[in-house]
């Protein structure tokens, strides 16, 4: 069973996000509001939607600020095909299965919950990239290696582009701690 209710908090700046977990109808759900500024110290409040299934792939994301009527929703075949809100196909981002939204440490536990893994073995993937602070999407693709695993916690090397960071994850695989970025405060294995 995943925990229901998990907050995180950036390593630098203001902000939390608390995040919600509910499994349905073979189905995860996941709701979640994050508050924090972006890099002119703007504050922004969101709040995302994702409906995943058994496996950990991405059918649905929503992303909203809230009190304002910016959004964006896109929905997924779960095979790589993409669609807008008016159900318009997305040619982009054909063959990307899991996102990655950019305020959140949780979108990482999509692809390292969905794919197996073996050490040292790296898993390139393609993600939709949602930049939170411009509501827009890209494909971009990136790099997932498990380094380490205990009972209770795995660590993984993440790397897109130049960026590379080690995670540490739970024994559901949701972020405990993504160094210089984010921190678990509640939830299973808060530090």
């Amino acid at each position: 069973m995943l925990p229901a209710d998990i907050v995180w908090r950036p390593s630098t700046g203001i902000g939390y996000e608390h995040l919600k977990v509910r499994e349905d109808n073979n189905q995860i759900f996941i709701d979640s509001i994050v508050i924090g500024s972006q890099h002119n110290n703007e504050i922004f409040r969101i709040r995302y939607d994702i409906v995943l299934d058994q496996s950990w792939v991405t059918r649905a994301v929503t992303i909203r600020y809230l009190g304002e009527d910016q959004g964006l929703s896109l929905s997924s075949d779960g095979k790589g095909i993409w669609k807008d809100e008016q159900g318009q196909i997305i040619p982009e981002l054909s063959g990307c299965i899991d996102i990655d939204i950019s305020c959140t440490p949780f979108t990482n536990t999509l692809p390292i919950n969905r794919l197996s893994y073996e050490p040292s073995q790296q898993q390139e993937i393609q993600v939709v990239y949602i930049s939170a602070a411009e509501l827009n999407y890209k494909p971009v693709k990136q790099n997932y290696t498990l380094l380490e695993s205990r009972k209770d916690s795995s660590v993984f090397r993440y790397q897109s582009g130049n960026f590379m960071e080690n995670i540490t994850v739970d024994s559901n695989g949701i972020v405990v701690v993504y160094p210089n970025l984010f921190y678990r405060e509640t939830g299973p294995d808060a530090r």
